[in-house]
C-alpha cells in the first residue's frame, strides 16, 4: 500500500514539474530548465546521499548500456516541459502514461532488462481500451 501511494505521489509531482518546466523555459528556453531540473537533482541528491545514506556511489561494474537513462532523463523533461505548453499539462501526462503502459507492458511480457516475466494476458485489453478512450476524449475536449 505504501508504494503505491509513493507512486501515486510522483505521478502528481511529475504533473506539477510539467507545469513549473513550462513556466520556467519562458524565463530559461528548453535547455536552460532541462540543465536547471538535472542540477538542481543531482545537487539535493548529492546532499541527501552525504546526510542519509553515507554510503559512496561507484559507476564501476554496469552494463554500458545502463547510462541511457540519462539520456532518457534529458529527453523526457526537454519534450515534456516542450509539449506542455503546447497541449496542456493533462493531454501532456495522459500521453505520456499511455507511452509508459505501452513499453511497461512489452518490457513486462517479455522479461526484458531483468523485469520478471509477466505475460500480456487479453483480460488486459479493455484496459487498455479504456485508458485510449479517455485519451482520446481528453484531446478532443
Amino acid at each position: 500500500m505504501l508504494y503505491s501511494l509513493l507512486v501515486l505521489l510522483a505521478g502528481m509531482l511529475q504533473s506539477a514539474m510539467l507545469s513549473f518546466n513550462g513556466l520556467l523555459s519562458d524565463f530559461i528556453g528548453l535547455f536552460g530548465v532541462t540543465l536547471v531540473v538535472h542540477v538542481t537533482g543531482g545537487m539535493l541528491l548529492a546532499l541527501y546521499i552525504a546526510l542519509f545514506v553515507r554510503k559512496r556511489i561507484t559507476l564501476r561494474g554496469m552494463p554500458w548500456y545502463l547510462y541511457s537513462a540519462g539520456f532518457f532523463g534529458v529527453f523526457l523533461v526537454s519534450v515534456s516541459s516542450y509539449c506542455v505548453g503546447i497541449l496542456g499539462a493533462a493531454a501532456t501526462t495522459c500521453l505520456s502514461v499511455a507511452g509508459q503502459l505501452f513499453i511497461s507492458a512489452v518490457i513486462d511480457h517479455y522479461g526484458m532488462f531483468q523485469v520478471p516475466k509477466v505475460a500480456f494476458s487479453t483480460k488486459r485489453i479493455p484496459c487498455f481500451l479504456i485508458i485510449l478512450a479517455g485519451i482520446i476524449l481528453l484531446n478532443l475536449s
